[in-house]
């Protein structure tokens, strides 16, 4: 991962807990897309604040680079009404330059709570 890459990612992270807009959107590109299994956005201001808007942070990161691609492989801390509940996580990134383009997020669905029956 190059110096510039693992920068903008701590700064990525560092943004999306301090739930600051400001500290992310310059680190992606406008053409930015995520895609997540049940969610994706085409459009990095509508992802930036859908992403502001969770409070969680994420733990226990390891990183693995190859040329643009960088995966990040973390447990997600996220902070629900009920407390906090771990779930672990991929990210995959796809920088041009300096910046992201692309964010894959995977994860197993065995892991997210169950919903309470109404």
């Amino acid at each position: 991962m190059t110096p510039s890459q693992k920068a903008a990612l701590d700064q990525f992270y560092a943004g999306a807990t301090a739930q600051d807009a400001s500290m992310i959107r310059h680190l992606l590109t406008d053409d930015f897309t995520f895609k997540a299994p049940m969610m994706s956005f085409d459009e990095p201001d509508a992802y930036v604040a859908h992403l502001v808007g969770f409070c969680g942070y994420a733990k226990g990161s390891r990183y693995i680079a190859q040329g643009d691609n960088v995966v990040h492989i973390f447990t997600l801390v996220a902070m629900m009404p009920d407390g906090e509940k771990e779930m672990d996580m991929c990210d995959v990134f796809t920088f041009r330059g300096d910046k992201i383009v692309r964010q894959e997020l995977y994860t197993d669905s065995r892991q997210f709570p169950e919903e309470e029956a109404a």
